[in-house]
């Protein structure tokens, strides 16, 4: 039979040991502010949300959990943020990026494009309305004894009204 005080030794140890397997796991043990920093400039591509890896709210995220662990790793190893990012676009792509880099046609197409394609619209459905413009029918001439006769019976039913009543008081 064992002693009381060398089951309690036992214990926790076997705590202590379960304790730093589950802490070890824990994602959060390697989200520090450079992990955050790095991880900024990349994006998280669980499919689930629109964040950057350093920013991913999903618990347990299947996209930013294993990238932080790779950040956190390379930067123990001594590595520069922007090392740790062209390591991963190689790996990955440029779809790594949270941002496009901003080089070449691309910003300017992005920003001027909208207000170009606006104007050409623009310009092509004035050009359309113009072309197909067609002048109003001629009206049909107006028979006088016919305009008088209605004319003559609105004065006639605008007196009989209950509001013509009012408008003399």
């Amino acid at each position: 039979m064992r002693s009381p005080q060398r089951f309690s030794i036992s214990l926790a140890l076997a705590f202590i040991g379960i304790f730093s397997a589950v802490y070890a796991q824990d994602a959060t043990s390697y989200f520090s502010p450079d992990v955050k920093r790095v991880g900024q400039r990349l994006a998280c591509r669980c499919a689930g949300c629109r964040n950057t890896v350093g920013d991913c709210p999903m618990l347990h995220c299947s996209s930013s959990d294993p990238k932080r662990r790779q950040i956190y790793e390379m930067k123990q190893k001594g590595m520069s943020d922007d090392a740790i990012v062209s390591a991963v676009v190689r790996e990955e792509g440029i779809v790594a990026l949270s941002s496009p880099p901003a080089e070449g046609m691309g910003p300017i197409i992005t920003w001027l494009g909208p207000g170009i394609a606006l104007l050409l619209g623009f310009g092509i459905y004035s050009w359309y309305i113009r072309r197909n413009r067609k002048d109003p029918a001629p009206l049909m001439p107006v028979d006088q004894a016919v305009l008088d006769r209605f004319r003559a019976q609105i004065d006639r039913e605008m007196d009989d009204s209950p509001l013509s009543d009012l408008s003399k008081k």
